[in-house]
């Protein structure tokens, strides 16, 4: 994506090649001196700031260059200094992720991306998502200062990386933007996370943070900031700001429902000139965590699966083989890869294809008087799973991989109607779902599974990582930087499973799509069986547990 810069006021990094006067013995003046005056001229800037980093090379730097230089500033602070002329200075955003970091290099003289690369995160060692790593730390404060600075190495390498596939210098990077969820935010700028791991969740900081590269261990230029986008509240961290910015959530007048899924899962509703968000429990099962037939997003995991409504068998698509399962050519090209489960996409794929063959029942329960039409669904330890790949390595959606899921999307649902309720929605003008760097999400398959109320088909749609586009925009652009700041103060979190109608919400919901509640507009897309509305049962004014 190449971010468009409306003007030159608008950069956070302006180069400006001057040249400096030479030193005289009849004129006392120091290097520094001789440089801001040669700035201040070129510039009509007053006060500029040299700071300890650029005067370690600024005599080096003057005299290799011949007294001709070009600065990078930074407002009105030298943050980099090159010998000659220099046409071209460089940014890096961090999109750090419970369980993956994303980093980009943009050129932030016109905004085009230049080399992207990722890693895990390392403090999936301390726990997979942030609270199990303020558990870690609450348990064993020695690890806090580890984490810290394995997070801090992670980040530093990534810049390596990216300078060496850009070619290019690692002290040509002048600024770093990042995104992450609070724990991770407050690890890397060496902030006590404690507080985070009780009620009332409190941060020490939630607005945006400009701090020194070299405080946190980055090797870049010797004065380059790293600028930390606001948090908003609790555990919603930056990275959902920044993708309701991408999104425009709150440019339109209509009621947008914005889903972050990962490790933690983020919801966003924008209506009615107010903005409300939450981080439903929905564990990292949609992450493919925690479950048999779960992988993460790598070669060899299924991104998407459909199942024939006739004769119930499977076809499956898997990152890094171009042809589909039933092609012939699969068996040899699937030969490079190590195949065994489903990521993200292909979970949501697989609930939905299950429930829309009929295999599935709307409880969540595969359907054993299904089991003489198709050998795929086996009874396995007292219940049923469905195979979908029979030779080794086995891939099967077992009952109970399928209950997690029911209930990690259950709470992403639950959470959604607190909000509607919050802020008197009846009905959704606007889905968009969103997560990290991988295959796309089928919006309309996960309005099956019931990921989020009854919505129209035509106004789903899936965003590839948003946060991490947010982030990129903040890299290049100060107003950017400004409209997600203020975005971030609008938004209001609600702590969704302390209202008293969560759990009957959470309950309803693990219906697929709803327990009770039909859901006419997705199913007027896709046929989905047993699509109707019911009323609760009750006895004796009692509702009977079914």
């Amino acid at each position: 994506m190449t971010i468009k810069i409306q003007n030159g006021e608008d950069r956070i990094i302006r180069l400006c090649p001057v040249t400096v006067a030479e030193p005289d013995i009849h004129d006392p003046s120091s290097d520094a001196r001789r440089l801001v005056n040669a700035l201040e001229t070129a510039t009509g800037l007053n006060g500029i700031v040299i700071d300890l980093g650029v005067l370690k090379i600024l005599q080096k730097t003057l005299r290799q260059g011949q007294w001709r230089v070009t600065a990078a500033l930074n407002g009105i602070r030298v943050v980099a200094l090159y010998a000659g002329e220099k046409a071209d200075i460089y940014g890096v955003a961090f999109d750090i992720g419970a369980g993956m970091i994303e980093a980009v290099l943009c050129n932030l003289s016109d905004g085009k991306e230049v080399a992207r690369t990722r890693m895990i995160n390392p403090l999936v060692r301390f726990g997979a998502d942030p609270v199990n790593r303020i558990a870690s730390g609450m348990n064993k404060p020695t690890d806090i200062p580890v984490m810290r600075d394995a997070l801090r190495n992670a980040l530093d390498q990534l810049c390596s990386e990216l300078a060496s596939l850009a070619k290019i210098e690692c002290s040509e990077i002048a600024d770093v933007v990042f995104v992450a969820d609070p724990v991770c935010h407050h690890l890397l700028l060496d902030l006590d996370p404690i507080e985070l791991g009780g009620a009332p969740f409190t941060e020490a900081i939630s607005e945006p943070l400009e701090v020194k590269a070299s405080e946190i261990g980055l090797k870049i230029a010797p004065d380059a900031f790293v600028y930390a986008l606001p948090l908003i509240a609790h555990h919603v961290g930056s990275d959902l700001s920044a993708a309701a910015f991408h999104c425009a959530v709150a440019g339109k007048n209509v009621a947008t429902l914005l889903i972050d899924i990962g490790t933690t899962t983020e919801i966003l509703l924008a209506a009615n000139g107010k903005i409300l968000a939450a981080s439903p429990p929905a564990g990292a099962v949609l992450e493919g965590t925690g479950i048999e037939a779960g992988r993460h997003i790598v070669e060899g995991a299924i991104d998407h699966l459909q199942i024939d409504a006739v004769t119930y068998e499977p076809r499956f698509h898997v990152i890094g083989v171009e042809t589909w399962s039933d092609d012939p050519r699969f068996a040899e090209q699937s030969d490079a890869v190590q195949l065994g489960g489903l990521c993200r996409s292909g979970l949501i794929d697989a609930l939905a294809e299950l429930r829309l063959s009929g295999l599935l029942g709307r409880d969540g329960a595969l359907k054993a008087d299904m089991a003489s039409a198709t050998k795929r669904l086996r009874e396995e330890y007292r219940s049923y799973s469905y195979l979908i790949r029979e030779f080794e390595p086995r891939i099967a959606m077992t009952q109970h991989d399928i209950r997690a899921l029911q209930m990690s999307k259950a709470a992403v649902q639950a959470a959604a109607r607190i909000l509607m309720k919050q802020l008197e929605v009846t009905e959704l003008s606007r889905v968009i779902l969103t997560s990290g760097t991988g295959p796309a999400i089928d919006p309309l398959r996960a309005g099956v599974i019931g990921l989020f109320p009854d919505c129209e088909a035509a106004h789903l749609s899936f965003v590839e990582n948003a946060a991490f586009e947010g982030a990129k925009a903040a890299l290049i652009s100060s107003s950017a930087r400004t409209e997600i700041g203020a975005l971030a103060k609008r938004i209001k979190v609600v702590e969704t499973v302390l209202d008293p109608d969560f759990s009957s919400e959470q309950i309803g919901a693990t219906g697929l799509p709803h327990a009770r509640l039909a859901f006419p507009k997705i199913g007027a897309a896709l046929d989905i069986p047993d699509n109707e509305d019911r009323a609760a049962e009750r006895r004796g004014g009692r509702r009977v547990r079914s």
